[in-house]
């Protein structure tokens, strides 16, 4: 029995390479990044498509933040709880009647995330008002040099994205 230990645990580990096991049980434990982070377009709006486009294209090529290049980075992909996140901001913000990061009930970005379910390393935000369409939201934040830089952040590998009533809210994650 003492020898089939050490198969035993071998076999788990080479059958579970890549993800979390409990140790007491051998059961694999999902790996969040697995069941969070969307790959596909199914599902989502073309409001969110478009602009997985346009930042996945500006990601590919690089560009400008003000004065400060920024090289090529990763595409990050659609995740549905980071799409409710922007959806509940922007609409509160349309609620209020007021564009900021800070909800009415005094949350920020990073607590909106995880209220919708999202279990987060980094997080970032921006919110626009009063752009007709996300080709313009989208060119106004890369002029802006903070968001831009978002739009960027080579740490970031999933993204969100919602409009209400021309406030636009759009939440990068890890």
């Amino acid at each position: 029995m003492r020898q089939l230990v050490p198969i035993i645990l071998l076999s788990l580990f080479f059958s579970c390479t890549g993800c979390e096991t409990d140790l007491t049980t051998g059961v694999s434990i999902p790996d969040q990044a697995e069941e969070d982070e969307v790959t596909t377009s199914t599902g989502f709006d073309e409001l969110s498509l478009r602009t997985l486009e346009l930042v996945n294209r500006t990601r590919r090529a690089g560009c400008k933040c003000g004065s400060r290049n920024m090289p090529p980075v990763s595409p990050v992909s659609l995740n549905a709880k980071l799409t409710a996140a922007a959806r509940s901001h922007s609409a509160d913000q349309a609620n209020m009647r007021k564009m900021q990061h800070l909800g009415s009930d005094g949350s920020k970005v990073g607590t909106r995330v995880t209220r919708a379910g999202y279990t987060w390393r980094t997080v970032a935000e921006n919110v626009a008002w009063n752009y007709p369409d996300v080709d313009a939201v989208f060119a106004g934040w890369l002029s802006s040099p903070g968001h831009c830089r978002n739009i960027m952040g080579a740490d970031y590998t999933v993204m969100g994205m919602a409009e209400e009533d021309l406030y636009w809210t759009q939440v990068f994650a890890r």
